[in-house]
Formats: structure tokens, C-alpha cells, sequence
């Protein structure tokens, strides 16, 4: 039975759709200003590990995550580069999609971009002004917050002291002291000199941040969803002003579940760029693969804050390896297995059927995907086990799809398809088995060198030479 962490009740909850075996999920997605750090993806990644992890667990998800390609950030950034809000936008969207593949993440159902959706945020708008929970001044329209009386029910903050009738025009401000926040901005002479404008009743506008995605939400779903996803920076004041904004607007529950990842820091500290400290993905994923960066993200449970250094890379690098090791091994000996039964083959057939409930109640743990590797490896130590015995093909079978089962769940090993090796590699392989059948030893150990100082490395089983890229080794 899945149960979810709720943001909004501070609590672990019993998951019930709106629809049976089918998840409605709008996911925070990036805005498009610059390079997406590491701790970004992070929390893109947690959206995928609770998407896979749900369809292991059989329901049907559908998927919506927004790019924000209109807000304060990219205008200003925009300018700064001396480039049109598209230009500039694109560039950093297509960025943000190759991290997607680097990560393996799946591609989500929509990507609705926030340029595409203004004349629904306009609508939205006029919805809130007919109810009386927002107002015009000055050519921008303000959320009235005081007209919300549920206001601040998922930051759980203190706003006795909020002066009414206070407004702000920023996307990011203090959180303890709010104000009646924008819905839509008047566009400022520069902006629209650079063509940066949407007509509406109110004037020349574009939209503020917070509206934009209780627009693309509702347009997508209607007014009720089942998982509202993001980072907690997001807590408030944007999904506070989500639920204000769409609640005020129709009356419903915008979202049945919030959930929030934490913060990615490094060694101890926060990521700046004055403390030198900030990564981006391509760095780091240059450094160790994106399936390591993808396994290390993993071992942390997401509500929990990750530490990156180097030392918790490596580690995570070494594990990950011995597990990508096993799964080599496995279809290694099952090109050559036979029918034939063996002693131990009735104890590894039990196990994996309670390995695998193991493993789907760790995903049904909130999504704990350290329990889920913990279940991981134990699979492992298994197939370690029966490897080095005599190898039926129907045990070696099931733990293959045991291990590929586990793996497409988490996303792992998505290229573990084996690489062609060199022909000068297998030839030197050949030399070397002749030269041990002959006992050859100094001949042996002397082509098994050549081979590894061309990047491979050679490993003697019971079915033959078992020949592999040094790095996919330890």
C-alpha cells in the first residue's frame, strides 16, 4: 500500500488517486535563464524515480512539467546577452533537455511553456477580479491575499502581520513579510520595445511567475490534480501562491499531494557562486557518468538534504560498478548455460519472489529508493552466490529479469548493452587463451597487460574469457 509524505499535512499518507490506477502529477520544471545545476536535477530526478516508481507499482502517470520561459530572470538575463526572450529561452531549454538524457529521466507527457498559456493566465485573472480576490493597480493585477482565508496552510508560516493591501512586484521575496503578489505585470517601456507585451483588458502585460503554472496545471488537468511536485524552495511563496491563485479561482482542492525534494549542498554548504561551489550537470557528469550521478542522487532518500563531494561520489561510483559488474556477469554466463539442474537452484528461485516484494515496498515507503538499492544489492549478493557454482539457464534467467526489473525501476544501466570489442583486442584474447592452454604463463600474463594498457581488461571464468572496458570493472 503506497504511502506519500504530504507537504500540506506534514505527514505520511495512504495514496488514494482521483482516478483508479492513474496519477495526474505537475512538476515545477525549469526556468530557462542559464545553466541548470546539479541541485536542479536533482529534484528533476526525484520527479522520474517517483514516475518509474509508480508504474512499478502498476498505475498509468501522465506527466506535465512547465518551462518557464517568460519571468523577471530570463527578461533580465535576456538583455544582459543581447538576445530576444526566444532566442535566448531556447537555447537554455534545449540545455536543460540534454541533462534530461545525460540522467536517463524519461520525457515527461507535455512541456508546456509559460509563452504558450498567457491567454489562459489572462482568463484565470479575470476569474479572480470577478470574485473580488484580486485588483488592478497601476496596469499590473494583484492577488488579494487577504481574500484567501487559507492563506499560508502549506508553509505553515506566521502571517498575522501582513499589511493589507501591501503589494509586490517581484517573483522571490521575503518570506515573512508577504504581500498581495502580482498576477500580471505591466510591461515597462523596455520590454515592450523589445516586443515583450501581451494585450489585456488591463493593458500592455505579461505574466508573473506564480500564475503561470496554476494556468498550465488547470489546463492540463483540470481543477484538481493528485501530485504537485518540486524543490522545497518552492514551498513559498510559488506554491502557496498556486494554491491561493486556483482555490480562489474554483473553489476545489488544487493539488491532493505536495510533495517536496530538499536542497542538493556541497561539503556542508550551500551552493554559490561566491564559495565556488556551483556545479553544473555536464561537470559532473563529465567527471563520473550520468548513470553514477544518477545512482548517487538515488542513495539519498529525496526529503533528505544530499551532501556532494567527491568522496560521496566515489563511493557511490564503486557501488554503483558491483552492481552494473553482476548484471554483466549474469548475461556473461547466460550465453553459455545449460538445462541442467543443480542443487542450489531451488533456494535462489524462492528468494527472488521475496526479494521482490522487498523491493516494491521500499517504493511504496515514499518512494525510498536507498531501502530500494539496499533490496538492489541483496539481489546481487545473490546472483554473486550462484555464479560461482555450476549455472542453469532457467536460474539464470529469472535473476536476469529479476536484476532488469529492479534496474529499468531506478533507471539504471540503460547502456549496458555490451560495446563491440576492438578486433585487436579479441585477437589478442585468442593469443592469450593459447598461450594458456599450453601453460604458457609468462606469455599469458604478458598479453593479458598489453590488453588492459589498451583499456581492457580480461576475466577468466568456467564458460571462457569474459572481456570488458577497464572502467566498467573495479
Amino acid at each position: 500500500m503506497l504511502q506519500v509524505y504530504n507537504t500540506l499535512t506534514r505527514k505520511k499518507e495512504i495514496f488514494k488517486p482521483l482516478k483508479e490506477g492513474e496519477v495526474s502529477i505537475y512538476a515545477c520544471g525549469p526556468t530557462v535563464y542559464n545553466m541548470p545545476h546539479i541541485g536542479n536535477y536533482r529534484t528533476f530526478l526525484m520527479t522520474d524515480n517517483i514516475v518509474r516508481s509508480l508504474e512499478y507499482l502498476g498505475y498509468k502517470v501522465k506527466l506535465v512539467m512547465n518551462i518557464t520561459d517568460i519571468d523577471d530572470k530570463t527578461i533580465r538575463d535576456s538583455k544582459a546577452a543581447g538576445m530576444s526572450l526566444k532566442d535566448f529561452t531556447d537555447k537554455y531549454t534545449a540545455e536543460f533537455f540534454k541533462g534530461l538524457d545525460m540522467l536517463n529521466i524519461k520525457r515527461a507527457s507535455a512541456y508546456p511553456r509559460a509563452t504558450e498559456n498567457v491567454d489562459s493566465m489572462i482568463g484565470l485573472t479575470q476569474k479572480l477580479i470577478d470574485k473580488g480576490m484580486a485588483y488592478e493597480k497601476g496596469g499590473s493585477v494583484y492577488y488579494r491575499i487577504s481574500a484567501f482565508p487559507d492563506y499560508g496552510k502549506l508553509s505553515k508560516l506566521d502571517f498575522d502581520n501582513i499589511i493589507i493591501g501591501a503589494s509586490v512586484d517581484v517573483d522571490e521575496y521575503d518570506k515573512d513579510n508577504p504581500r498581495d503578489f502580482a498576477l500580471l505585470k505591466a510591461s515597462i517601456p523596455e520590454e515592450i520595445e523589445r516586443g515583450i507585451y501581451y494585450e489585456s483588458p488591463w493593458g500592455k502585460i505579461r505574466p508573473g511567475w506564480h500564475i503561470e503554472c496554476s494556468a498550465m496545471a488547470m489546463n492540463c488537468f483540470g481543477p484538481t490534480l493528485d501530485m504537485h511536485l518540486g524543490g522545497v524552495d518552492l514551498i513559498f511563496p510559488h506554491h502557496e501562491n498556486e494554491i491561493a491563485q486556483s482555490e480562489g479561482a474554483t473553489g476545489k482542492p488544487f493539488a491532493c499531494n505536495w510533495i517536496h525534494g530538499e536542497h542538493l549542498i556541497v561539503e556542508g554548504e550551500k551552493m554559490s557562486k561566491s564559495k565556488g561551489n556551483v556545479f553544473t550537470l555536464p561537470e559532473i557528469v563529465g567527471k563520473y557518468g550520468g548513470e553514477v550521478v544518477r545512482f548517487m542522487f538515488l542513495s539519498v532518500h529525496y526529503r533528505k538534504k544530499l551532501d556532494y563531494s567527491d568522496a560521496f561520489a566515489e563511493n557511490a561510483k564503486n557501488n554503483y560498478l558491483k552492481l552494473k559488474e553482476t548484471l554483466d556477469n549474469l548475461e556473461f554466463s547466460l550465453e553459455s548455460a545449460e538445462d541442467a539442474a543443480y542443487p542450489g537452484d531451488e533456494e535462489v528461485l524462492n528468494t527472488l519472489p521475496e526479494l521482490d516484494i522487498q523491493f516494491r515496498e521500499a517504493l511504496e515507503d515514499d518512494f525510498n529508493t536507498p531501502k530500494a538499492l539496499t533490496v538492489f544489492k541483496e539481489l546481487s549478493r545473490t546472483a554473486n552466490r550462484y555464479l560461482e557454482s555450476e549455472k542453469n539457464r532457467q536460474v539464470l534467467e529469472n535473476l536476469c529479469s529479476l536484476y532488469r526489473q529492479f534496474s529499468d525501476a531506478l533507471g539504471l544501466f540503460y547502456e549496458s548493452e555490451k560495446k563491440k570489442i576492438p578486433t585487436e583486442v579479441m585477437e589478442l584474447v585468442e593469443e592469450r587463451e593459447a598461450a594458456r592452454k599450453k601453460k604458457d604463463w609468462a606469455v599469458s600474463d604478458a598479453i593479458r597487460e598489453k590488453i588492459k594498457s589498451m583499456g581492457y581488461i580480461v576475466q577468466d571464468t568456467k564458460e571462457g574469457p569474459n572481456v570488458k572496458e577497464a572502467e566498467e570493472s573495479l
